[in-house]
């Protein structure tokens, strides 16, 4: 007998969770090494590029209609050629269509990083992407793996869910300011 209430969801869910990790590893399989190990090395500018999409509210700012780098330029106060080259990477990976030259619009990605979205991501993308939680990895990661120390804990001198509660209006500030 089991004290499960929903074992068939349990089930559906586990395997949804095998089917994942298999398409995680996908690309290790299909991708050249050399290339995917460059994929991998430079995630983090794409997480970057990311970011700053999130907090110029570029999806917000391009709603449900398309625009050229000049104009959504004007609309978040930036320069139009480096809001260009950052859209031009992000559509190259996904985020964001460029529906002809320097014209860009939203796309299933990009619309998760609109504030009026039911299910935005927005929040997420930047506390994961803010100096208080990267500043670990960048800085203390490898002291970290040498000496056995948590990295978060070794950069802000308290556990993870300990920082949280106690900068939790600062953490929720720090994304709603961005906006």
């Amino acid at each position: 007998m089991t004290l499960q209430k929903n074992v068939g969801a349990v089930r559906r869910f586990a395997k949804l969770a095998r089917f994942g990790a298999w398409l995680q590893h996908l690309p290790n399989k299909i991708v050249p090494a050399p290339f995917r190990l460059i994929q991998i090395g430079s995630a983090f500018w794409q997480s970057r590029a990311l970011y700053v999409a999130a907090r110029l509210d570029i999806a917000g700012a391009l709603a449900d209609g398309d625009a050229s780098a000049e104009t959504l330029a004007e609309r978040i106060g930036a320069d139009a050629d480096a809001l260009y080259r950052l859209l031009r990477m992000l559509a190259a990976i996904g985020v964001f269509e460029e529906v002809s030259q320097r014209r860009f619009r939203n796309n299933k990605l990009s619309t998760y990083l609109r504030l009026d979205h039911p299910n935005s991501l927005r929040a997420m993308v930047l506390m994961h992407n803010s100096p208080a939680m990267s500043r670990p990895w960048f800085e203390r990661l490898e002291q970290g793996v040498r000496s056995g120390s948590l990295p978060f804990e070794s950069a802000h001198g308290q556990a993870f869910y300990d920082y949280m509660d106690s900068h939790s209006q600062r953490t929720a500030g720090h994304c709603v300011a961005e906006t």
